[in-house]
């Protein structure tokens, strides 16, 4: 599939060394309205530089946009990506308004083209790994989840510093304006959504815990952490944290009837999986203090190395490929754009608690729904 990225930031180049695992993807072009950080995109990936979206978007040759776009731009833009015949893959959310989402669905739905949301790490070896591990009851029955999505403390980190390989800085201030849930809770939603279901409510409480984040530099305020307690209808329930304060943890756990599952960090593809059974010793029973490691299984189609080895070794681009094979095989891509919006309310509910509760919303019941996801094939 011919695809053309639109927004050279610093995501960007995850993308770009993502797609180089991918022979199936053709980058055609770039475009971004820094018209500098699109040319040196161009540059370094051996591709053109639209002079404007609207060339980008009258290029016959691109079928798919990747929208890495600032996320209160992604409706917008993906919405006239859609209104241009082109499929789209987005950076998460799908759009900061839940209404402005739903219509980016049924857009894509009424012209017949194919919508889809990072993050992609449920398309993993560790995410499908763990899901069989708890299809096939190895921890027993999971009623609830624990999962923190903790960065530690970013805002006084050596932020000017963070630089990427094509030489474009870590937008700090965007990342704080916009708000670590909506940045993260996703790749935690996906998980435990796609696992699990759908979701049926949300409890959730959102706060400030930093407004001086970075001395000296103006910050419109967001919240900087957030819990939340969903409920879903499968009957499993998530407790959930997101934060740039606390010390960093990025462990998500499923606890069940004989056991516990850890993922180290569902971040990135190369997780940790462990199991740690229940022992019974006269009158006490424990959780065993020893971790049986859990090695995933190959998956086919996904099982290649990696090629973007930054904080969290990830292949941006699975879901992506999927899109490409699905227009092949005339097919919804494995994430359709109905499971991302169920997850984009989930991020919103979680992200706006404040407002939410003020309207008298809180607890959230969700309007959003997805058909079921099945698992990605294993080999025989």
């Amino acid at each position: 599939m011919n695809v053309g990225i639109l927004g050279c930031g610093y995501v960007a180049n995850m993308y770009r060394l993502s797609l180089a695992n991918h022979d199936d993807l053709n980058l055609i072009g770039v475009f971004d309205r820094d018209r500098c950080r699109s040319e040196n995109m161009a540059r370094i990936t051996g591709t053109k530089s639209y002079a404007c979206l609207d060339d980008m978007l009258a290029d016959p040759a691109i079928e798919c946009v990747l929208n890495l776009t600032n996320p209160l731009e992604h409706f917008a833009t993906t919405l006239q990506c859609l209104e241009a015949g082109k499929h789209v893959y987005t950076e998460k959310p799908l759009a900061m308004d839940l209404g402005e989402a739903a219509k980016l669905v049924e857009t894509a739905r009424v012209k017949d083209l194919m919508l889809a949301s990072a993050p992609c790490t449920f398309m993993s070896e560790v995410a499908q790994s763990a899901w069989k591990a708890i299809r096939d009851q190895e921890v027993g029955r999971v009623r609830l989840v624990y999962a923190e999505m903790e960065d530690g403390m970013v805002p006084r980190a050596p932020l000017k510093h963070w630089i990427n390989e094509a030489g474009t800085a870590w937008p700090w201030v965007n990342e704080f304006e916009t708000g670590c849930t909506v940045e993260h809770a996703g790749y935690v939603l996906t998980w435990i959504s796609a696992i699990f279901g759908p979701a049926k409510s949300v409890t959730a409480f959102a706060d400030v815990v930093l407004p001086d984040k970075v001395p000296g530099q103006k910050i419109a305020e967001a919240a900087d952490f957030s819990v939340a307690i969903v409920k879903f209808e499968s009957g499993v329930i998530l407790r959930m944290t997101n934060g740039i304060y606390a010390r960093h943890d990025h462990s998500l756990r499923f606890f069940g009837d004989d056991g516990v599952l850890t993922v180290e960090d569902p971040r990135t593809d190369k997780s940790r999986l462990f199991f740690q059974g229940y022992k019974t010793i006269r009158r006490k029973r424990f959780l065993s203090p020893w971790k049986r490691r859990l090695h995933p299984n190959k998956v086919l189609g996904i099982s290649k190395d990696e090629v973007y080895k930054g904080a969290q070794i990830r292949d941006f681009c699975r879901l992506i490929s999927d899109m490409g094979n699905a227009v092949r095989d005339k097919r919804d891509p494995y994430l359709s754009g109905e499971f991302a919006l169920h997850v984009t309310e989930l991020i919103l509910a979680c992200q706006n608690a404040g407002r939410l509760a003020e309207q008298g919303l809180m607890p959230y019941e969700m309007t959003t729904r997805f058909d079921q996801i099945e698992p990605l094939s294993w080999p025989q």
